[in-house]
């Protein structure tokens, strides 16, 4: 029998640098094997969230140090986990200095697998039932400023438009209107590398994506951005037939990596911004919503939530924004000026 060893399970685990690589887990056996096909085939669960859960399993068993386990040694560790067990393996993943969010993720993905093995009757109870995660801290959304991206965005056209060269003006131009797309649509990356050209209909000004858990939903295009794809579409040549919409820009099928450099890169002359992921767009796009006075539910639909306490992350970062432009009020600044010159007099008093 084959034993399993790191990366078989979904990715390859880079202690180096935490860094995840995609690798073939088609190729494992035995239990976990079956709880993939258990994930997959029968609660439909989308690639990237099975592909996570089996990399967060394959952490917690590196941890333990019952990676590489022959199936029958496997099987006798997973059953041999009982509460105590459970609430170790917490702290283990604790120490790891992940963020909250990471260890709670990667508790359910261990709650997933117990409940699985609960299902299949080999063990009678769930150990990480009621392992408490660790708390939350605040997130707040990092987002572009939606008239300093609008404007750099127009820029990058511009810029891309000097080229000499026709086929280096039409790779520029195609990396702004992947920025441009990510932003007036609030896709995730991985929505916009599934996109087909059946899914995007510029006549109707609509596209249509597949999300998490493999839900569909409708975003409504504006005739700005219409304009552009059909613009793409005249550009679009593949290297061999495809329909997939994204290509890159030698005409192969785009890759996540390949959106990943085009967006860094279009916003790298933002210094005052410190992230500068695709996922910064899909920030910027609901930011720019809710500061525009779209109500939370039509947001929530348009980002494709399950919740909507995913969608109210935002009002907390609307909310700074407002507070700013209070702070622009006269009166807020004369009571700013009060208080300093009541402070200063108070100062004065003290030293007479």
């Amino acid at each position: 029998m084959r034993p399993l060893t790191i990366g078989s399970i979904g990715f390859c685990i880079c202690r180096q640098t935490n860094l995840l690589k995609k690798c073939n887990f088609e190729s494992m056996d035995g239990i976990l094997q079956r709880y993939q096909g258990y994930l997959k085939y029968e609660r439909g669960m989308a690639a990237l969230t099975l592909q996570a859960y089996l990399s967060d399993i394959e952490l917690w068993l590196t941890l333990e140090g019952k990676a590489g386990l022959e199936e029958e040694e496997l099987v006798s560790f997973l059953t041999g986990v009982d509460n105590r067990k459970a609430r170790k393996s917490l702290v283990k993943l604790m120490g790891r200095d992940d963020t909250p969010r990471s260890v709670k993720r990667r508790l359910s993905a261990l709650r997933s697998l117990y409940n699985y093995l609960m299902k299949i009757k080999l063990i009678d109870h769930n150990p990480f039932k009621n392992v408490q995660p660790p708390k939350d801290g605040q997130y707040l959304p990092t987002f572009v400023n939606a008239d300093v991206l609008t404007r750099h965005i127009e820029r990058l056209y511009k810029e891309a438009a000097r080229s000499d060269d026709p086929e280096e003006r039409q790779a520029a131009w195609q990396q702004v209107f992947v920025v441009d797309l990510l932003f007036q649509t609030g896709m995730r990356k991985s929505e916009l590398l599934g996109l087909q050209l059946k899914d995007v209909d510029t006549k109707q000004g609509q596209l249509k994506v597949t999300g998490k858990r493999s839900k569909e939903r409708i975003i409504p295009l504006g005739p700005l951005i219409c304009e552009k794809i059909e613009l793409y579409l005249g550009y679009r040549s593949p290297k061999v037939p495809s329909e997939q919409f994204l290509l890159d820009d030698k005409g192969g099928i785009a890759t996540s990596g390949y959106v990943y450099k085009v967006v860094t890169e279009a916003l790298a002359p933002l210094p005052q911004y410190s992230r500068k992921s695709p996922h910064i767009l899909r920030h910027s796009f609901a930011t720019a919503l809710l500061n525009n006075g779209a109500d939370l539910m039509s947001v929530k639909e348009l980002l494709g939530h399950q919740s909507i306490s995913s969608t109210a992350v935002y009002t907390h970062t609307t909310f700074e924004e407002l507070r700013k432009m209070y702070n622009a009020h006269p009166r807020c600044r004369g009571a700013i000026k009060e208080r300093r010159t009541d402070h200063e007099d108070e100062s004065t008093s003290s030293q007479l």
